[in-house]
């Protein structure tokens, strides 16, 4: 008996809280109608986006300062730092659905109000006048949410607007009805404990969401520092090593050589001679080495100061392939140039370039079988001049060819094969041709060979 007494107290306390939001409904729906279709001078209309009035089938917009031919567009409103739509949104985006609501309204499709989701706003035509504007969703909330607070503030529940969407759900503990004449506006009736603890969930929710998302980002920047750090630290631990094997084998062999002439071992003179040149091209080494290393510590300082002048780019190609031979003999080196890059000049300083197509050269050679051949081209492409420095050796591997320019990086291929090198040829090269308004490019293909390209600045090809 107690139980039914109760259940019973239930559900008439339900007929009333359902009896009272019928009467919300009721008291709210009259003020929204007031509201917005009063043609006071105050009224709403005073805040609207825009203003239109209807001449017929012809709707006139004083911002644009005429009638609008019909043009239809799916485009979407921008936001306007303003707030207010310009010329080219109010023709290309508001006016064709102002078309649209003056359609349905002669056809009795919209009871002179009608909501357009995609534009988050109300259209409205003041009933007995030619006069109609379009109101935002913000305005329209804003209006709900105060008139609503008022009529349901000394209730257990809570009234909200909502504007229906597609397969929107209703939330838990909620009562969705919707207006009579407003069919897109849904009124939901939650109960207050229910919204206060909705809150305060929510209110967790969005501390935590931003304290771990924070966490998780500074997870992934000191992550990001330490593994950039160590990989520095290891590029750096592997250019002294190469260095100093780049030192350390030429100088080997030059001591092991003086030992022997010292002792008096060697008295024929075509040995003795054969050890001088050794020597020579030993020593010779080392001083390219030690001008590699100051070159580019001064690239790295700003501190290289170019000299630029006019120079024959087939000279430049010339002089580096005879100093090459001189410190890698016995090698196999053609040349190419079409007619038509016979006397190609380009503006730049003469020892720098000549460096970077030496340093092509021998990488060229170094990564290649001692019985193939590096081809040396130039041309000109488009009004640009280049040289080409084609090998038939290991290549590189794709995801390496952006890595190689760095300063102090290897390619693995080349470190597994145990190939000299200390990592700032190619680093050089491209700070070369960078401050000479130039680049430097790579094709290469794993197993196959390499071409390096230096494209200069235009130049005229004749002087």
């Amino acid at each position: 008996v107690a139980f039914r007494a109760i259940r019973s107290d239930e559900a008439e306390q339900r007929f009333r809280q359902r009896n009272r939001q019928r009467e919300i409904l009721a008291l709210f729906e009259p003020d929204l109608k007031h509201w917005l279709f009063s043609d006071l001078p105050d009224n709403v209309a005073s805040k609207a986006l825009l203003k239109f009035t209807v001449d017929g089938d012809r709707v006139l917009i004083p911002d644009l300062d005429g009638y609008l031919p019909h043009r239809p567009t799916n485009r979407l409103p921008v936001d306007s730092p303003t707030g207010v739509p310009d010329k080219r949104e109010i023709r290309d985006v508001y006016y064709p659905r102002i078309e649209v609501f003056i359609r349905d309204f002669n056809l009795r499709q919209n009871s002179g109000a009608q909501y357009f989701r995609r534009l988050k706003a109300m259209i409205v035509k003041i009933p007995g006048t030619a006069t109609g504007y379009v109101l935002s969703s913000a305005e329209l909330m804003e209006f709900a949410t105060r008139r609503l607070d008022d009529i349901s503030s000394a209730e257990n529940f809570q009234a909200v607007l909502r504007i229906a969407e597609a397969g929107e759900p209703a939330l838990g503990g909620e009562e969705v009805v919707s207006l009579h004449d407003f069919t897109f506006f849904h009124i939901a009736f939650t109960p207050k404990g229910y919204v206060e603890s909705g809150v305060r969930r929510s209110i967790v929710l969005y501390w935590f969401v931003p304290l771990a998302l924070m966490s998780v980002l500074a997870g992934l920047f000191l992550y990001r520092a330490i593994s950039s750090e160590m990989a520095v630290a290891q590029l750096r631990a592997d250019f002294v090593a190469a260095v100093s094997h780049e030192f350390r084998t030429p100088l080997s062999s030059m001591l092991a050589l003086l030992e022997r002439l010292e002792a008096g071992h060697v008295v024929e003179k075509e040995m003795l001679q054969r050890y001088h040149q050794t020597l020579r091209r030993e020593a010779g080494r080392l001083t390219l080495l030690v001008d590699k290393l100051l070159d580019f510590a001064q690239l790295e300082e700003g501190k290289w100061k170019f000299s630029f002048e006019t120079v024959l780019l087939q000279d430049v190609v010339s002089d580096a392939i005879q100093s090459v031979l001189q410190s890698i003999p016995g090698r196999r080196i053609e040349t190419e140039s079409p007619p038509s890059a016979e006397g190609t000049y380009v503006l730049g300083d003469r020892t720098a370039i000549t460096q970077c197509v030496q340093n092509l050269i021998e990488n060229a050679l170094k990564y290649s079988p001692a019985e193939s051949y590096v081809l040396v081209r130039t041309a000109v492409e488009h009004d640009f001049p280049f040289v080409e420095v084609v090998d038939y050796g290991i290549g590189i591997p794709a995801a390496e060819h952006r890595k190689i320019f760095d300063k102090f990086y290897r390619a693995e291929n080349g470190r597994a094969l145990n190939v000299q090198g200390t990592g700032i040829g190619l680093a050089l090269v491209q700070r070369i041709m960078e401050r000479h308004g130039g680049s430097v490019t790579v094709d290469s293909t794993l197993g196959k060979g390499s071409c390096f390209r230096l494209v200069f600045a235009k130049q005229e090809s004749e002087r």
